[in-house]
């Protein structure tokens, strides 16, 4: 009886999303009988909330034996695919496939459930992480449609907000990726999903606003998943938005506030899910630079490139500091050689490498950058994109002498990321336009943008930019 009576506060707990509260009273109630497969599953999701993914996969192996001895292979598979995700989380691919593998045997003597509409997001999930666009289309839409007709929200709402993920990612059909994801959205919004989806649609949200250069609209939703984080005991979710908010942070000039949110993730995502951690040491590496901490910026790059992200194209930028353009150069090459890098993710990479190219008097190489990012600008016409590419194109005319045509671009550069706030973006193309406008001859004009750019850049605490424009006030004296 004293076990039913703790049981049953348990799972009160878990429906107010007091996980952590939960999760004690289950280990209580497990202590004194052990628990149902169902009561372990609904523990495991209580410690996922709180961080403790280690303790998560072990109760749902428990759970998943549980159910098998109960040949009850509907559940068993259940708890099979959610098993797959964490293993996948934690980058661990081979024990994720064969956790898959054991939900597909146990679901394909099965009539059609909502279970197999988990499998197929499941599937769509692992192959969004390897870059197939097309099986990601195929898997969601079929999770989707299944998620239909068994009356599974949850599962209808992700299938959908995947498979616009994929459309903008893969450059398809980004303007109804984003208005798929939207749709999911406005579920999440409305309290009409489940905790685990609500937060997963979120992060999706920020994702594909970020992918798309939209900050205010990341901003926006990087805010609203906070607080939503803030009203319940999370311990993982709130990680994934501090990468996010680190950047748009970055972007707009708060050095420091960026890097303490870049550093929490980085201790929260530890034994979380692996890829975020690896970005928030890859964003952790890039405020770093702006602050003119090039040790700790390198340290963090390698730690992001040691998890399997790119630490590119901040570690670009490291080395030209370290008086390497060559290997800069080299290393940006073999990456926008490869074919599993999308367009959004390409623009990230080259208004650096056409920098490097003009270090290095490689114009053909600026060129063809600065073209694709205007290629890119074109497809996705977000006002940051569309600065890049100005700025780009400033940067090569002014290498090229054209100097009427650079100052123009530089000056709706400055205008775009001015008006949507992205302060150190605004100094660089400050400092750019001071640059031309000294080569047009016009003195007071290059002045003048060139101590409004370190204005700002002391402002932001970009110690490396500061004493840059600091240099070139001094020349043009």
């Amino acid at each position: 009886m004293a076990e039913q009576s703790i049981l049953g506060d348990a799972r009160d707990a878990a429906s107010r999303y007091a996980w952590r509260e939960a999760f004690e009273l289950f280990a209580s109630a497990d202590a004194v009988a052990p628990l149902e497969p169902e009561h372990l599953d609904e523990m495991a999701e209580c410690a996922w909330w709180i961080g403790k993914m280690h303790h998560c996969m072990a109760l749902r192996e428990r759970a998943y034996r549980e159910y098998l001895k109960k040949d009850d292979p509907r559940h068993a598979a259940r708890v099979a695919i959610d098993l797959a995700q964490h293993h996948g989380d934690l980058g661990e691919q081979g024990d994720a496939a064969a956790w898959l593998q054991n939900a597909t045997r146990l679901l394909e003597p099965e009539p059609e459930g909502a279970e197999h509409g988990w499998l197929h997001l499941a599937l769509a999930i692992m192959a969004h992480s390897e870059g197939e666009d097309e099986v990601v289309v195929e898997h969601t839409e079929l999770a989707s449609e299944i998620g239909g007709r068994h009356g599974d929200k949850d599962l209808f709402a992700l299938g959908h907000a995947f498979h616009g993920i994929s459309l903008v990612a893969g450059g398809a059909d980004a303007e109804r990726g984003l208005a798929m994801v939207e749709e999911a959205t406005e579920g999440a919004v409305s309290g009409e999903l489940g905790a685990r989806a609500t937060g997963m649609i979120y992060c999706l949200m920020i994702s594909v606003n970020a992918q798309l250069a939209d900050w205010q609209g990341a901003g926006h939703w990087t805010e609203a998943a906070t607080r939503w984080c803030d009203r319940q005991a999370i311990n993982g979710f709130p990680g994934i938005c501090r990468v996010h908010r680190a950047e748009i942070l970055r972007l707009r000039g708060s050095l420091v506030d960026a890097e303490e949110e870049a550093r929490a993730a980085t201790v929260e995502l530890g034994s979380f899910n692996l890829m975020f951690s690896a970005l928030a040491f890859r964003e952790l590496g890039e405020v770093r630079l702006k602050m003119g901490d090039l040790d700790a910026a390198e340290e963090a790059f390698r730690q992001a490139a040691e998890m399997g992200v790119t630490p590119h194209p901040g570690l670009a930028q490291a080395m030209v500091q370290r008086g390497h353009p060559e290997q800069a150069a080299t290393g940006l090459r073999r990456i926008l050689a490869s074919t599993g890098i999308g367009p959004l993710e390409r623009a990230k990479m080259l208004p650096t490498q056409l920098e490097v190219a003009l270090s290095l008097d490689d114009l053909d190489t600026a060129r063809a950058a600065a073209d694709e990012l205007a290629v890119i600008a074109g497809q996705h016409p977000t006002p940051a994109l569309r600065a890049t590419a100005d700025a780009g194109a400033a940067a090569v005319l002014l290498a090229e002498g054209r100097l009427d045509e650079a100052a123009t671009a530089a000056d709706r550069a400055h205008t775009l990321f001015a008006g949507i706030d992205l302060s150190y973006e605004a100094a660089r193309a400050s400092e750019l336009l001071g640059r031309i406008h000294h080569a047009q001859g016009n003195v007071s004009g290059a002045r003048v943008e060139e101590a409004d750019a370190l204005a700002a850049y002391e402002q932001i605490g970009a110690v490396v930019d500061a004493e840059r424009a600091r240099g070139l006030l001094a020349t043009h004296a």
